[in-house]
């Protein structure tokens, strides 16, 4: 499998992973399965964006604050993301923050179990 299709079906993967979180979590609601795709793209995209930047500042503040920094950090990234793309909706910063570990494990377990 070359790497494009590769990373297009984890794309797909994680879009399921979104509207699993959203099914089970209050306070986050998916419109419709490309709404999800499009929303984890956007994500994947501003992770890289933001530890790029961010990343001499995230890895210290991590430590420090035991995870914390980075929780809230992933949290607003799914933010910033939800302003992007429109089907998202999302009612702040803690559910934003759970969803976002939420999302990271189902994630995991999906792309164990698929791939």
């Amino acid at each position: 499998m070359s790497d494009l299709m590769r990373l297009a079906l984890q794309f797909l993967v994680s879009g399921l992973s979104v509207l699993l979180v959203a099914a089970l979590l209050p306070g986050i609601r998916v419109r419709k399965y490309s709404d999800a795709v499009w929303f984890s793209i956007v994500v994947a995209a501003l992770n890289v964006l933001a530890y790029k930047v961010l990343g001499i500042i995230t890895i210290p503040m991590a430590v420090l604050s035991l995870g914390i920094f980075a929780f809230f950090l992933n949290g607003a990234l799914f933010l910033v993301a939800k302003k992007i793309v429109k089907g998202i909706e999302i009612d702040g910063c803690l559910i934003a923050s759970i969803a976002a570990l939420l999302v990271s494990l189902v994630n995991a377990a999906l792309q164990a179990f698929l791939f």
